[in-house]
């Protein structure tokens, strides 16, 4: 069978029916929410009531959400013209590979919400002069109709209906609500059409000609009951349409336009809704008044039979009561029928998909498969069909009731475009295991793909809630951080902008290297190997005197910036504290090596080490000799020297920084029991830091990246902290973005320093969970601080550019990128526990 031609014409967000009604279309901008925000939940939900209430006037409305095509092809397509040209074969590899990975599992969609409102009846009588106009129209139109023709009063109807339209706009524009374009109804109007069906949007969005944009056949098959059949030039598809039966007494938290959003595959949850008059003749008051009654009488015999009322009377009888108030005091109530639409390519995915949503609903609302209504509930879900005189699936609620379904709320993370990195978490505890499930059940149970376009970041992002290009990664060590700031690597240095990956202790090199020489990846991922082959590794060996001074602030940074780091430098080896003798020696000898430089000659912090030795205070000498025994033959002349080498300089596109032989504290260490060594290696990261904020501003014109690992041991000193900041502020007027990878948020400065971050990656740390929370603006509550407790290896929190919130399951969907990217090698003791666990499930 054909399908009908529900709509006559489209002009603008509207739309004409068949019964000559005029409906307007809006899109709602969807608002984020997630469980750990349960007071911004509550918001949604009242604002919705207030906007249905707002609407009783009109009489007629739909909500509609439906799953948007992310079109990834073509969003890779635009991510490519960002490709370094010397990456440009790799980066087109990984983007296809991606989007071929990605869309085996399925349609990679976003929910999109709707707002249709009937805005005009199809004439409005007010003068005899009206009912003469309306008479004729009427004969006119059959007359025509007759004889094949139509009646050209389209533009006449959508003229009339201006007012209105431009009343309801004016009214929704408080809401962020805006009108749709007619490229996007028309599109929404086709897709009714061909659901289930690959297509682009850019196609199917200019079908003018109605019996092209709904020229598809709907057919019942006749040995598939309770499914429709759809036959386009696009292909074929099957739908069903789920309508819902029973629902709870009391609707409260019965969020189910967010259900729908937590389903594994696409599926639309459409509501047409419908203000019934409350009062005079035809009004539900006198219908409640006889419910009323009669539920009072039914009562008062039971009790005079000593009998007791059941429960359900005393509920039905307290909702009547209810709704006869709201009536009484003129508050609007609403009929209703809801259906979720799942559809597919085949019969076997309808119909599992379809237990799916019973199933999971069972237990709080009733679906029906309706398989002697899917015709009827087809046309009468299309846009532009009002409830009308619907009997079978309606319902009558509160507005209230309809605004606990959360219409316009999203749990989105990440960017419309860029790398994915991951999926949002939607199982919570509620895995094969508990608290326990494998984090790769947790990431397929999800279709919530995150993707990151760090150089979007960088050059500003319209809506961003921080005008901050930087990306911090927090957390404990083993969590997983390590990880993720290696995939953002690898992404970035397919991008067109100069990368500078600051590894002190050598494990990127390590791990790389060990990939580029397995002939099991040389054989399969060759591009890969190459591409890893193509970067600059550079080691800062203080046994290689080449190596001298590289880090060496006399020779590397500008005067005032070398004073303070050469004090910062000196000081940190064997803190002054308040011994202004020896530090206004050492300020002096730094001036007085500075002027030497100017002068043009060539001379480096051992200078200032010489010139202590050659004071008249023996304090001074001594300190100028502790210095020099402390220096020699150690990691620290890669930042004291004579200035007989060149300071760091890189024109490589990407390269990775190590330093040989470099010890760090350990994390937990304080200041006060750190030992030589560990002065040794932060006097160096001090140097370090400051190059690479010079690094980042040296060349405005350029895009720069650093990649910062191990910045948690600046927090330990003032001096250090001073650095973060610097190498923060350094941003988007420089082209430059900094990816900090630290241990607690504390790290990243004051409130204010906070700010440079726009995209913050929070993983566990059990000593700072509170404060974590609080950054990321969720409630410190037992939830949610339980809920950071049972964070897996590879589970964070993410901050997006949006200031959205969410639980990240990081992912690689490449195994040479996950290779590249381990932190520990896999022994026969790991390989046992795992296969045991796979034995136990």
């Amino acid at each position: 069978m054909l399908v009908k031609e529900p709509v006559k014409a489209f002009k603008k967000n509207c739309l004409l029916n068949g019964e000559d009604c005029i409906w307007a279309y809006y899109h709602v901008f969807p608002r984020t929410i997630s469980k750990n925000t349960p007071k911004k939940t509550q918001e949604i939900k009242e604002m919705m009531a207030r906007l249905l209430l707002l609407l009783a006037d009109y009489e007629d409305v739909e909500l509609v959400m439906y799953p948007r095509t992310m079109n990834l092809r073509t969003k890779f397509d635009t991510l490519g013209k960002g490709f370094s040209p010397d990456s440009q074969a790799i980066g087109t590899y990984y983007a296809k590979e991606t989007v071929t990975l990605l869309e085996r599992e399925g349609q990679v969609y976003r929910p999109s919400f709707i707002l249709g409102i009937k805005v005009k009846e199809k004439a409005t009588v007010e003068s005899f002069h009206d009912v003469l106009n309306l008479i004729w129209l009427d004969v006119a139109g059959s007359l025509a109709r007759l004889f094949g023709l139509e009646v050209d009063d389209l533009e006449i109807l959508f003229s009339e209906s201006d007012p209105y339209v431009k009343e309801v706009t004016q009214l929704l524009y408080s809401f962020s609500i805006r009108p749709l374009v007619k490229k996007e109804l028309l599109y929404l109007n086709r897709l009714q059409y061909i659901r289930g069906m690959a297509h682009k949007i850019e196609e199917q969005n200019n079908w003018e000609v109605l019996k092209d944009n709904q020229g598809t056949y709907v057919r019942i098959p006749k040995e598939h009951k309770g499914l429709l059949q759809l036959e386009d030039e696009l292909g074929t598809s099957y739908l069903a349409l789920l309508p819902i039966g029973e629902t709870p007494e009391n609707m409260r938290n019965c969020d189910l336009f967010q259900f729908a959003q937590d389903l594994s595959f696409p599926a639309e949850l459409r509501m047409k809704i419908h203000y019934p008059r409350l009062k005079g003749q035809g009004g539900i008051g006198l219908k409640l008044n006889w419910l009323s009654e009669r539920f009072k009488t039914e009562h008062k015999e039971l009790v005079q039979n000593d009998e007791e009322p059941s429960e359900r009377l005393l509920t039905v009888r307290g909702l009547v009561k209810h709704l006869k108030q709201r009536v009484d005091n003129g508050q609007p109530v609403v009929d209703w029928i809801a259906c979720f639409i799942v559809y597919g390519q085949t019969v076997e995915e309808v119909r599992q998909n379809s237990a799916t949503v019973i199933q999971q609903l069972h237990t709080i609302i009733h679906i029906h498969r309706a398989k002697n209504d899917q015709r009827e509930l087809f046309y009468k879900c299309l846009l532009g069909q009002p409830l009308g005189r619907q009997l079978h699936w309606k319902h009558r609620t509160t507005v209230e009731a309809v605004g606990e379904w959360l219409f316009s709320a999203v749990s989105e993370l990440g960017m419309e475009s860029g790398w994915y990195i991951g999926r949002q978490d939607t199982l919570g505890d509620g895995g094969s295991r508990g608290e326990k499930t494998p984090l790769e059940e947790l990431i397929y149970a999800s279709n919530r793909f995150v993707f990151l376009n760090l150089l979007a970041i960088a050059e500003g992002i319209k809506g961003a809630l921080f005008d901050a290009p930087h990306v911090a990664v927090t957390g404990k060590t083993g969590k997983g951080k390590t990880f993720l700031v290696g995939l953002l690597f690898l992404y970035s240095s397919f991008m067109n902008v100069q990368s500078l990956f600051v590894d002190p202790k050598g494990e990127k090199r390590k791990w790389f290297t060990k990939l580029i020489q397995d002939p099991y990846y040389q054989k399969h991922y060759p591009l890969f190997v190459e591409h890893l082959q193509k970067m600059s590794y550079v080691t800062l060996d203080a046994t290689n005197p080449r190596n001298y001074g590289v880090l060496d602030p006399i020779v590397c940074l500008s005067r005032v910036d070398a004073k303070q780091v050469a004090q910062d430098m000196i000081d940190e080896l064997s803190p002054l504290g308040t011994n202004h003798l020896l530090k206004g020696a050492v300020l002096k000898g730094i001036q007085e090596v500075l002027v030497q430089k100017e002068a043009g000659q060539q001379v480096g912090l051992m200078h200032v080490v010489e010139y202590l030795e050659q004071m008249e205070q023996k304090e001074v000498r001594e300190y100028g000799e502790f210095l020099r025994l402390t220096v020699e033959d150690s990691i620290l002349r890669l930042g004291f020297s004579y200035g007989e080498n060149p300071g760091l300089d890189f024109n490589a596109k990407t390269t990775i920084l190590e330093i040989q032989d470099l010890k760090l504290p350990n994390d937990n260490v304080r200041p006060e029991l750190y030992t030589d060594a560990d002065r040794k290696s932060l006097c160096l990261m001090i140097s370090l830091g400051r190059f690479c904020e010079m690094f980042g501003k040296r060349d405005s014109s350029k895009k720069t990246a650093i990649y910062f690992t191990e910045a948690w041991v600046f927090n330990n000193s003032n001096a250090g902290r001073s650095i973060i900041a610097a190498m923060a502020r350094v941003g988007r007027s420089q082209m430059n973005q900094l990816v900090l990878d630290t241990q607690f948020i504390g790290d990243l400065g004051s409130d204010k320093e906070k700010g440079n971050f726009g995209v913050v990656f929070a993983f566990d740390e059990d000593s700072e969970r509170e404060k974590i929370l609080t950054h990321l603006r969720l409630e410190v509550n037992e939830a949610n601080l339980s809920e950071m407790s049972h964070m897996i290896k590879g589970q964070c929190w993410m901050l997006d550019p949006y200031g959205r919130v969410g639980k990240l399951n990081v992912h690689s969907l490449f195994e040479e990128m996950t290779a590249a990217l381990q932190t520990t090698e896999k022994t026969s003791h790991s390989q046992v526990e795992e296969q045991d666990t796979l034995i136990m499930q």
